[in-house]
C-alpha cells in the first residue's frame, strides 16, 4: 500500500476544485484529516456570508481524503451537514475529517469545520463506497491534468 501521506497530497495537487477555493491539506493519517481554506469575497452569497456549499466542498474534501489513506478507489454517497455558525470573508476554516466505521465496502465519516477562533460552523456526516481497484494504480495510470 502507498504511503499515506504521499497518496494524498498526490490528489490534493490534481483537485482542480481544491486549486479554485484555495484547499490547504495540513495533516494527513488513517485517522483523521485537516485541510484548510480562507474564505474570499467571492465565496459569499447575497447575505455576505459563505455560501454554504463552499463549506460542504470543504468539509466533503476533509471525508475523501481521510477515506483516501487506505489506498482504495471509493466515492462519496451521501453526505449532510448542519451549519452552526456563519463564516465571513478572512474566516480560515479549517475541516477534520474523520472515519466512523469501515466495513468491506462502505465507510462513515465525518468532519467538522471550525473557523480561526475554534468556533464550529458546520458538522458534516458522509458515506462513502469503495469500489476496488487502489488510488495508486489509478494516478499511476490517468497522468495530472493541467
Amino acid at each position: 500500500m502507498a504511503d499515506p501521506d504521499q497518496l494524498v497530497r498526490s490528489l490534493i495537487a490534481r483537485d482542480r476544485v481544491c486549486r479554485l477555493l484555495g484547499i490547504e491539506l495540513v495533516e494527513i493519517s488513517t485517522e483523521r484529516s485537516v485541510l484548510t481554506m480562507t474564505v474570499t469575497d467571492d465565496m459569499t452569497n447575497g447575505a455576505g456570508v459563505c455560501q454554504g456549499g463552499i463549506i460542504f466542498t470543504l468539509a466533503d474534501t476533509a471525508m475523501a481524503m481521510v477515506a483516501s489513506t487506505t489506498d482504495e478507489m471509493a466515492l462519496a454517497t451521501t453526505g449532510t451537514i448542519d451549519w452552526v455558525r456563519s463564516a465571513v470573508p478572512g474566516d480560515v476554516l479549517t475541516a477534520i475529517g474523520t472515519t466512523r466505521w469501515r466495513g468491506k465496502r462502505p465507510s462513515l465519516h465525518d468532519a467538522v469545520v471550525t473557523n480561526q477562533n475554534g468556533v464550529e460552523i458546520a458538522h458534516f456526516h458522509g458515506r462513502m463506497q469503495r469500489l476496488g481497484g487502489t488510488l495508486t494504480e489509478f494516478l499511476d495510470n490517468n497522468p495530472m491534468p493541467s
